[in-house]
């Protein structure tokens, strides 16, 4: 019988030594990584210190005081921002191929965090630690 591993996305065969690797799925996160919209200031920010501690190289945010002043995640092809501006946290998803930007939109919050959970789930399955930030933020495994 296989048995879970500590990452929580492979099972090993105490008998034989045969391990799998279970696929994450965008819809299984997206469940777990709802937005709070009534306290988005709060969401965003616990979103962008947990991607900062956790894949320093593909994210970087930063905080005037308690307050998230700008957010950058770096997917690959997909790219995030969050940005003050004024008293509003503004959204954004670039694509990009080969470092040129093909499509830039302002998305709402939660259509942001939708879109994040996909490239998330995407890197997730090749990557163990993009699968432990799943974890931290509330997507399930």
């Amino acid at each position: 019988m296989m048995q879970p591993q500590a990452d929580g996305r492979t099972y090993a065969c105490p008998f034989c030594g045969t391990r799998v690797q279970v696929a994450i799925e965008a819809q299984q996160i997206a469940a777990g990584m709802t937005l709070d919209l009534g306290n988005l200031e709060a969401s965003l920010a616990k979103v962008a210190q947990l991607l900062q501690q956790a894949v320093p190289a593909r994210a970087r945010a930063q905080f005037q005081g308690q307050w998230l002043m700008r957010l950058e995640v770096d997917l690959d092809k997909d790219k995030f921002s969050v940005v003050r501006e004024g008293q509003q946290l503004v959204t954004r998803h670039m694509k990009a191929v080969r470092g040129v930007a093909l499509k830039n939109a302002v998305l709402t919050p939660d259509r942001w965090m939708a879109a994040l959970t996909r490239a998330l789930a995407r890197i997730a399955n090749d990557n163990a630690q993009a699968a432990w930030v799943l974890g931290q933020i509330g997507g399930r495994r």
